[in-house]
């Protein structure tokens, strides 16, 4: 199929796929498609390229700019989670820092993939490209550096920030030939695969108690959850007007946000304004569960958060009292009962057979 002539957004494919090194682009194709909810599916425009006029003496009207560096451009994807990511997994991942070889369950076709907060993520990142109308965009080379996880009309929503070096529309290496070799997993549209609020379980209880999911499950009318690194705006180097790849600039932690929202004032949740006062550290799990694949394993998506500092409990005056919540993430000193790592961590149920960094 053609590159799309019309500006029809809704007509215009998508992908993303890792690459190296910084600043050269990878060709796309098979596995690498990300489907977006449109309009206003993503950010990825042209750069914001400065112009220097040449404003010097003896010149009372100028005679000539000059293009600047290209700053660097920052994209959100916004998709809906399934728990066959596809290439929006691979995404994640690199955020993430670790997927690693999933773990075949039993002698079944589910496998378990693993991502960890790695200490950093240099060298992590890929080429994202989309149509356009008789063009493509590409940016060479896109750092995954924020994830946020809410919620619209009960579909669990993945809103993705990258930064990239460039934007261009005459690439060599991702054309049309590329752009219409793009495909999802087969089984993508599955019934079952994509991740709802029915099908979420929220559980907490104190860091130092008994495995979490023994707890009875929060009532919750909303949540959210943020993974975010603090990545540095962009630096240009000499010899380049691109930025060089960018580091994270902070601790990780403080951009690693869950909060709770209550659809009433309860026995439970009025507790939690003396436990925020007595600063008494708590763990969570949050898990999504989907169809069956086979035998007794699930599609599943399960967020653990092994040490939470709780924020901001509040209890509006409206005429039913709700509640909300917000919790930030710490290292554990090791590993609380019932989990695996001592740092936030995702695990994911599905059909994908190899590494989402491979």
């Amino acid at each position: 199929m053609a590159t799309p002539t019309s500006p029809e957004s809704r007509l215009h494919a998508r992908g993303f796929k890792k690459a190296t090194p910084w600043g050269t682009a990878v060709a796309l194709g098979a596995t690498d498609e990300i489907l977006l909810v449109s309009p206003g599916a993503s950010g990825l425009d042209v750069p914001a390229v400065p112009v220097d006029p040449v404003l010097e003496s003896d010149t009372p009207f100028v005679k000539k700019s000059e293009l600047l560096q290209v700053p660097p451009v920052d994209v959100t994807l916004s998709a809906r989670m399934r728990y066959e990511m596809g290439a929006l997994g691979r995404a994640i991942a690199m955020l993430f820092g670790t997927a690693g070889v999933p773990a075949q369950q039993a002698a079944t076709t589910a496998y378990l993939h693993t991502f960890q907060w790695k200490d950093e993520i240099s060298t992590l990142f890929g080429t994202y490209a989309e149509e356009r109308a008789v063009k493509i965009f590409e940016a060479p080379s896109a750092k995954p550096f924020k994830l946020e996880l809410n919620f619209s009309n009960g579909v669990l929503m993945a809103n993705l920030s990258m930064r990239c070096d460039n934007v261009k529309d005459n690439s060599t290496v991702n054309t049309a030939t590329q752009m219409d070799a793009l495909t999802i997993p087969t089984n993508f549209f599955t019934a079952g695969v994509q991740a709802m609020f029915a099908h979420a379980v929220v559980k907490m209880n104190a860091e130092s108690g008994g495995d979490v999911t023994s707890e009875t499950a929060l009532v919750l009318s909303d949540f959210s959850i943020v993974f975010e690194r603090p990545m540095e705006g962009g630096v240009h180097v000499a010899g380049s007007d691109t930025i060089i790849e960018p580091l994270e600039e902070g601790q990780s932690g403080p951009g690693i946000t869950v909060t709770l929202n209550f659809p009433r004032m309860s026995s439970v949740n009025n507790a939690y304004f003396q436990t925020f006062l007595a600063g008494t550290e708590q763990k969570m799990k949050i898990q999504f569960t989907g169809a069956l694949i086979e035998s007794t394993y699930y599609y599943d998506l399960s967020f653990y958060f092994p040490r939470l500092k709780m924020q901001n409990p509040s209890y509006p005056v409206e005429e039913i009292v709700k509640s909300g919540l917000t919790l930030q993430a710490e290292q554990a000193a090791s590993n609380p009962t019932g989990m695996a790592y001592a740092r936030p961590y995702l695990e994911i149920i599905n059909l994908q057979t190899t590494d989402y960094l491979a």
